[in-house]
């Protein structure tokens, strides 16, 4: 039985997300001209400069100059540079570093790649409260962003020193997270959110980058797209809505918010949305980006849906995730509220302080009261902690160390739930001697009609392997009123489950209004058979949006098309150089090499997906699916040995080593070599206890060396952490018959039914 399931592993592919700061490389200003006067329709747009449009808007040019946007990244010079350069040091565990300044130019000693201590020149500056931090260049064309950054902040606040943004966690030359490796990269994971017309440029012949902007830093074409169009319109007197850019977005004169009798909160009049929420979008979001030159978010970028290792249970932020994943959720985009409802878009600032702001739409005397929210205010001027708005609606998680940022869910605080799925809790959160039953009792007193559903429960009992799981999903699926995001997930978590009503919630997702849901059903298909996914996915290969036609090619690569109509034969052909498009941009990278990696597969050609996921693991030697997927090449055209010699490679290297040693374990069953299998597959099960598939291919190779007993332990550890998974408990029927074991059998075999399989 253990072959048979080891034959069925086949490696995934693994779609990095952007981490950190978004990003920039060694950079060439480009020279723009602009297009000829006479036919300014007939040019193709151009960048003219943040310059040029100071000359007819002044008083927007003046706001932006103070703005972040501004200063989100300049040259290193005497003026921009605010750490200490005076032949300051500072020290990582056993690792000494140097900060030097020789006239205008700065200077950072540190461990380069191999190990080995060089002196690195400072290009550019990078933000510039609470933090700044320094990129250098590593190799001509190569920035990478430094590690230790410079606390500006008063000193009286903590500030004015150097810090280390990994301060408990030793990392050395070598690791994924060590800054000279791709994650901190400037050119792939910085620089399209901190310049302006962004051309990446990576040669993957020479393996260099010829990066270049427009811009150094973010200045009006950033978000207005490039001018010429727009100047030469001005300029011939013709100018006029959508005055001669790509995008469209809305003036607030335009926008009306207006109180209504009877009703607390202001409601939005008729008014033309624009483009402004995908304007803002890329640059605050986490998602990963797909290259092309398709304008619209997904057509670019690849949004992450609220995966546990980035969102609470409730959506609450985890991890970095720069607002707009947590925005799509709240009620007041529902509403239709924009960003520059709240933030003045070129000074970046708010449009009022405190709770000011918030009364612009919220009448303050229903909300911004003791009988709104419990707590004394302290004056006219300032609110006590508690009777600020954000205190309890936008509660804050600190990144990077000292930058504090809220979360845009603009939830309500439920101390119940929260405490329930594990998630942070505003109330306890200050009154840390008081209970989640306490502050519950407190908030229902005042409200005793309040909502309490939403998707955390759903969520967190279908992560937990918990038996509402399943049902609350599809439950939240069908509720047109939530957030698309949380619907998209949703049907993610079912795909996990193995869910036997995927295939009627995918035939309805696969219609839905939203791009992210239609994403997340191509996705989901994966989890369909092969011979099911088509009747699924191949409407989807039509799509308008570039983001949902690439998930419904990944999720068809390797399946015969000759028997679909020509139109679908066509579109599947159109997705599938998407897909190569998409992998391609990011060949930088070792994600977009092992995904040109299994499209070589596909096509047959084993020479070349060896020598591209050879590459991926040059590229990043910790990159887990280079590994598993060169080793499954590696078993199609048998040849395990080499399998089995590369994963051992990889359990020094790999990242995810509870992979590495699940992959090596069922590499060395296809050679006959039970006894080292099982004892891979145990430190597999070891490493990742809460793995429902580790657990369970442990357990199989142990009942079949006839370690019975062993096997039914590990599937109860496994059925405790999962009891509505419906293939361990169709093992535990039938180990426990085996064993003669009837009671429990049909104990497991009931519990079965409950779940709707009879066994």
């Amino acid at each position: 039985m253990l072959w048979k399931v080891a034959m069925r592993v086949v490696a995934t592919l693994i779609w990095s997300i952007v981490l950190g700061l978004t990003s920039v490389g060694c950079p060439g200003k480009r020279d723009e001209a602009l297009p000829s006067r006479s036919e300014p329709s007939k040019e193709p747009p151009r960048y003219v400069g943040t310059t040029t449009c100071a000359t007819c808007h002044p008083a927007e040019h003046e706001a932006w100059m103070r703005s972040h946007h501004a200063r989100a990244m300049q040259p290193a010079t005497r003026e921009t540079v605010l750490g200490d350069f005076e032949q300051a040091q500072a020290v990582y565990y056993t690792e000494n570093v140097e900060f030097d300044r020789q006239g205008d130019n700065h200077f950072i000693e540190a461990l380069a790649a191999d190990g080995t201590p060089r002196r690195f020149p400072v290009r550019y500056t990078f933000g510039m409260e609470p933090l700044q931090q320094y990129l250098v260049e590593t190799e001509p064309g190569r920035l990478q962003a430094f590690p230790f950054a410079w606390d500006a902040r008063p000193a009286a606040a903590g500030g004015q020193r150097w810090y280390h943004l990994h301060p408990d966690e030793h990392v050395e030359p070598g690791d994924s997270l060590h800054w000279t490796g791709p994650s901190y990269n400037w050119n792939t994971s910085c620089a399209d959110c901190h310049s302006t017309g962004l051309e990446k440029n990576y040669d993957a012949e020479v393996k260099r980058y010829g990066t270049e902007y427009a811009e150094v830093s973010v200045g009006c074409e950033a978000c207005h797209g490039p001018g010429s169009r727009h100047v030469a319109l001005a300029e011939s007197g013709e100018l006029e809505s959508p005055w001669g850019f790509e995008r469209s977005l809305s003036k607030l004169s335009e926008r009306r918010w207006a109180f209504v009798e009877g009703r607390g909160i202001a409601v939005l009049e008729p008014s033309r949305p624009g483009e402004e929420l995908e304007t803002c979008a890329p640059c605050h979001s986490r998602r990963a980006e797909l290259g092309g030159r398709t304008p619209g978010f997904h057509n670019r970028y690849r949004l992450a849906t609220l995966d546990e290792h980035l969102y609470f249970a409730d959506g609450q932020i985890k991890d970095e995730v720069y607002v707009y994943g947590s925005f799509l959720q709240s009620k007041m985009h529902r509403a239709g509220v924009l960003c520059s409802d709240c933030h003045e878009p070129h000074a970046a600032t708010v449009r009022a302080e405190g709770n000011a702001l918030c009364a612009r739409c919220h009448q303050a005397e229903v909300y911004d009261s003791p009988q709104h929210h419990f707590h004394p205010v302290d004056s006219e001027l300032s609110a006590a902690p508690g009777a600020r708005c954000t205190d309890c609606h936008m509660p804050k998680r600190t990144y990077m160390g000292i930058d504090p940022r809220g979360d845009h869910r603009f939830g309500v605080p439920r101390p119940a739930l929260s405490a329930k799925v594990g998630a942070p809790d505003v109330c306890t959160g200050c009154h840390r001697r008081k209970s989640a039953q306490w502050a519950e009792r407190e908030i229902a007193k005042r409200f005793p009609t309040r909502s309490t559903h939403d998707f955390a429960e759903a969520l967190f009992a279908a992560r937990r392997g918990l038996p509402s799981g399943e049902a609350a999903l599809i439950e939240l699926l069908g509720e047109r009123e939530a957030p698309a995001i949380a619907r998209a997930t949703a049907l993610i978590e079912l795909g996990n489950l193995g869910s036997t009503a995927l295939p009627a919630l995918l035939t309805r997702a696969k219609g839905d209004a939203s791009a992210l849901v239609r994403r997340s059903a191509a996705e989901t298909a994966r989890a369909l058979p092969l011979r099911l996914r088509p009747e699924f996915v191949r409407s989807l290969l039509h799509d308008p949006a570039r983001s949902v036609r690439i998930e419904a090619a990944a999720t068809l690569l390797g399946l015969d098309s000759r028997g679909w109509k020509p139109t679908d034969r066509n579109a599947f052909q159109r997705a599938k150089n998407e897909y190569r498009e998409a992998r391609t941009f990011n060949a930088d990278r070792a994600d977009g090499l092992v995904g040109l990696g299994h499209l070589a597969t596909i096509d047959g050609d084993v020479r070349q997906a060896e020598s591209i996921l050879r590459e991926a693991i040059t590229v990043d030697p910790t990159f887990t699916a280079a590994y598993v997927n060169l080793a499954d090449l590696y078993r199609g055209v048998g040849r395990d040995p080499d399998s089995v010699e590369l994963l051992r490679e990889a359990r020094e290297k790999a990242a995810d080593r509870a992979m590495v040693e699940h992959a090596l374990g069922l590499a060395l069953v296809r050679l006959g070599r039970h006894r080292d299998a099982i004892a891979h597959l145990a430190r597999a099960y070891a490493l990742r206890p809460e793995s429902v598939r580790f657990g369970y291919v442990y357990a199989v190779a142990q009942f079949d060396r006839g370690h019975g007993e062993e096997a039914l332990a590990t599937l109860r550890k496994v059925d405790a952490l999962h009891p509505a998974n419906r293939e361990v408990l169709m093992l535990l029927v039938d180990y426990n018959r085996q064993l003669g074991r009837e009671r429990a059998a049909r104990r497991y075999a009931e519990r079965l039914r409950t779940l709707g399989v009879s066994r």
